[in-house]
């Protein structure tokens, strides 16, 4: 007898070797290692910037929470992977990738462009690490959002915050929910 051909449909999520989703907390998990080893190897905090994160912390009422997005998609997963902070702490992490002092001048499209680069970076770090579980995944293009994304009702998302060198920031998983 053959399954019925929607018979993908019906199949538990609960892993994505074969063809199935990924839990949710694995992709934060996964995005988290994925940080951390950033922060091991790429990212040169300035020595002087606990110093001046004194002073900074005062910028910390700034409005908003800037931050970068990117989609993680297969035919069997479709994420989105987001990290955010405060406008001062995504400077802190800009200047940390592109090895710059606090003394040093900063554009806002530098921030902008290296909070989207830590985003790749990370995204395919992910990938990578995510590629023995589904080999069919592709990366979208990295967004820069003023604020973070607020998700609906219909989707599933996890979030973690944690300090990335000395910034302090968010990392951000989301999906919608397959319809059953």
């Amino acid at each position: 007898m053959k399954p019925p051909k929607d018979a993908a449909k019906h199949a538990p999520k609960d892993t994505a070797k074969d063809g199935k989703v990924i839990p949710i907390r694995e992709w934060l998990e996964t995005f988290h290692g994925a940080a951390d080893d950033l922060v091991r190897g790429s990212l040169r905090f300035d020595p002087q910037a606990e110093t001046a994160r004194g002073a900074a912390g005062q910028g910390s009422h700034e409005a908003g929470e800037p931050g970068a997005y990117i989609a993680i998609l297969s035919p069997n997963n479709a994420v989105h992977l987001g990290i955010s902070a405060r406008p001062t702490q995504c400077r802190a992490l800009a200047r940390a990738l592109m090895g710059l002092r606090n003394d040093e001048p900063l554009a806002e499209i530098d921030v902008v462009d290296s909070l989207s680069e830590v985003m790749n970076i990370l995204a395919g770090k992910v990938k990578a690490s995510m590629a023995g579980r589904d080999g069919q995944l592709h990366l979208g293009l990295p967004l820069f959002v003023a604020n973070p994304i607020n998700v609906g009702g219909d989707s599933e998302t996890a979030s973690a915050a944690v300090k990335l060198g000395p910034v302090d920031c968010t990392l951000r998983v989301y999906r919608r929910q397959r319809a059953a």
